[in-house]
């Protein structure tokens, strides 16, 4: 058995996807598993993805397919663009997965298994530190992570390539060379030509201890995630996806950090990478003295710290002017969305409810519904107030001030602003206004 490999990842009667390149790394593993697979009692799969970014990359895919038949393992083939004009690399890393995972269902295979060794995982962590991640970031290339509910394992993850090179020789393994991993274009191979070299001359154990730091950031992690996992699921308003300010600055700062990084991956579906300086920057929003301010990121991000709670929305506020007439029994749908219903029988789980007294119908219709306009003001028996002032007195938050339905009579006076404001009416005959927002 190669040195360091995590045997303890792979058990008994697994089936197996193994995604081989054809490189030396994938083929020692597809060699170490073969001598495991009678012995294990493991059913093997193959999948090879051709990114056609080099003339070479046909003859890889041949060269893996025909292994595969050799043994008699099943291989799967995924061709990706050539004319992808975005990022290349999140794109492949996406497909790269899709591919496994609909394999993985098809043919009830319970793992996929990656040939990333340590100079791998020593190279991805100096990367990171050099350009700036996460406290997830930093651990580097985890041994087992999952994609959906599908588990990926990377035995050879404590693996140095110098123990895969010497395996390679004493078992002979074919593998295919890439011609691109001697170029110093890619930044990945900067750091192996150049900078590996330099630790290794520094400390010849230097793999071992990038290792020890990779463990020692997935040890904190575990810590971080659990406690950032209790905080959202008690924590967060998925009606709004919303956080009280308050009970979010009693948290340490990195699980402040954490929370944030979780609520905006749901919001975006882990679809934006934020920086350090990102989370800082929404970090003082919390500690801001303004009743709201706000912090936006690329048009998909968008934060408003309103009085005391803090909300993430991945479009931007939308003032809706409008101005409709009510007519008659029925219901109404609003453009800033919510739902009017004019109706003599109320339900009370409607929304909020409004009850209109009146003698001749006709003095009534019709109603109208508008947003806020500057100036409004409602009437009290011992004066009147700005509905500006009344907001602002309930706190309402500001993104929401201009959603607000307020309903005027004939007269152009505010009878009712659901949830703040009920004028009082006089009649021998009732109606009811309920209000409520779209589901």
């Amino acid at each position: 058995m190669i040195e360091n490999f995590k045997i303890n990842l792979i058990d008994k009667n697994d089936s197996l996807l193994l995604g081989i390149s054809g490189g030396i790394d994938s083929m020692v593993l597809f060699d170490i598993i073969l001598k495991l697979k009678d012995k294990m009692n493991l059913k093997i799969y193959v999948a090879h993805i051709d990114h056609q970014k080099r003339s070479s990359s046909k003859d890889d895919r041949e060269f893996v397919i025909e292994r595969s038949e050799e043994y008699n393992i099943p291989c799967f083939v995924e061709m990706l663009e050539t004319n992808y004009e975005e990022n290349f690399h999140d794109y492949a890393h996406k497909k790269r997965h899709e591919f496994f995972y609909k394999i993985a269902k098809d043919n009830d295979i319970n793992k996929v298994v990656l040939a990333h060794n340590a100079n791998d995982n020593a190279e991805t962590i100096l990367m990171r530190l050099t350009r700036g991640s996460s406290f997830e970031g930093y651990r580097g290339i985890l041994e087992k992570s999952y994609y959906k509910d599908l588990m990926i394992i990377r035995p050879l993850i404590n693996t140095s390539r110098k123990s895969i090179e010497v395996y390679q020789q004493a078992n002979l393994v074919p593998y295919q060379s890439d011609p691109s991993n001697e170029s110093d274009d890619y930044t990945r191979n900067r750091y192996r030509h150049h900078l590996l070299p330099i630790l290794e001359n520094e400390n010849p154990k230097y793999l071992d201890k990038l290792s020890q730091f990779s463990n020692y950031q997935s040890l904190g992690y575990d810590l971080i995630d659990d406690i950032s996992q209790k905080y959202i699921a008690k924590n967060l308003n998925k009606d709004d996806y919303s956080i009280d300010i308050d009970n979010l600055k009693e948290q340490y700062k990195i699980i402040q950090i954490e929370v944030i990084k979780r609520v905006i991956n749901i919001i975006t579906n882990n679809s934006l990478e934020l920086s350090y300086q990102n989370f800082i920057d929404i970090l003082e929003l919390l500690n801001n003295n303004k009743s709201y301010v706000e912090f936006s990121l690329e048009n998909k991000l968008y934060i408003f710290k309103s009085y005391k709670k803090l909300y993430f929305k991945t479009e931007p506020q939308v003032r809706y002017d409008f101005k409709i007439n009510l007519t008659d029994f029925k219901e109404y749908s609003l453009p800033n969305g919510y739902l009017v219903n004019i109706t003599k029988k109320p339900n009370k789980n409607y929304g909020f409810l409004y009850k209109l007294c009146y003698n001749n119908l006709d003095l009534v219709f019709p109603l109208t519904v508008r947003n806020r306009r500057d100036g409004d003001r409602v009437n009290y028996n011992f004066g009147s107030k700005k509905v500006k002032d009344i907001l602002i007195d309930k706190k309402i938050p500001h993104f929401d001030r201009d959603l607000l339905p307020i309903f005027i009579d004939k007269n152009d006076e505010i009878l009712f602003i659901p949830g703040i404001y009920n004028k009082t009416t006089e009649g021998e005959n009732e109606l009811y206004i309920q209000v409520q927002k779209k589901s």
